[in-house]
């Protein structure tokens, strides 16, 4: 989750219109006054060498900001920010939560995990279960995972902090999700391979609305059409392992 969290925020931050950090004042500024509000301070001391990203849009003047630490190692959060009255519109910092906070919530969510009736016919016996527990500090929500050889569950929860109680969101099968968070980003892949084909720019620029269908031929190996109203614009097929585009085709 945290691996893929951090891939989500690299992809959109790589979809926006980026200022030139080193010649644009306002993104300077914009990082500055964003690092020194709320709780950023007290968090990007925590990771020397960090480092901020800026771009606005021109239509409304927020600019949206990230942190990094140092060499992409990990994602911050990020503010936007009204540069204008120098207030922060809407922020999000991934914190963990403090120990004695996390052992309160850890004491509290277990009986409920453990005495949902329909957990409990999935475990049998809880005994012959390895539990672990944690929070994930980027969805901000409970997860709870149980090992048993290959079989693995994940219940996920949430806690209503101004009611001050959990709920239950997901019962899941980990290794599931993972395999289909591995094919999303594989088929991810495999679009920009073939986007980045030669031909592919000058088939689609003409083009805003086109819909990209994909499937996976075999390991490996997957077809990309570019479409817009059911006609074929470019077609590619490429090898996202060996990071190549193998065949191209524009109608």
């Amino acid at each position: 989750m945290k691996r893929t969290m951090l891939v989500i925020a690299l992809i959109l931050f790589a979809a926006l219109p980026l200022a030139a950090q080193d010649d644009d004042p306002n993104a300077q500024l914009a990082i500055e006054l964003v690092s020194k509000m709320d709780e950023f301070p007290a968090w990007l001391e925590q990771y020397p060498g960090w480092f901020g990203q800026a771009s606005d849009d021109e239509s409304d003047g927020i600019w949206y900001v990230e942190f990094y630490a140092e060499d992409w190692e990990e994602w911050l959060g990020y503010a936007d920010l009204n540069l204008s009255t120098g207030n922060i519109v809407e922020s999000f910092i991934p914190l963990p939560l403090p120990a004695e906070e996390f052992q309160r919530g850890q004491d509290r969510l277990l009986p409920l995990v453990l005495g949902d009736p329909e957990i409990a016919v999935m475990l049998t016996d809880p005994i012959l279960w390895d539990m672990w527990v944690d929070f994930n500090r980027w969805d901000r929500v409970w997860e709870v995972y149980f090992y048993r050889g290959t079989q693995a569950i994940l219940v996920t929860a949430t806690l209503n902090e101004e009611e001050d109680y959990f709920t239950i969101d997901e019962i899941s099968d980990p290794n599931a999700l993972e395999e289909e968070e591995l094919r999303e980003a594989l088929r991810d892949e495999a679009i920009n391979l073939a986007y980045s084909a030669d031909g592919a720019g000058e088939a689609l620029n003409p083009y805003d609305d086109w819909t990209t269908y994909t499937e996976n031929l075999r390991s490996g190996i997957w077809s990309v059409s570019f479409v817009v109203n059911g006609d074929e614009l470019y077609f590619a097929l490429v090898n996202v392992d060996d990071d190549i585009v193998l065949e191209t085709v524009t109608p």
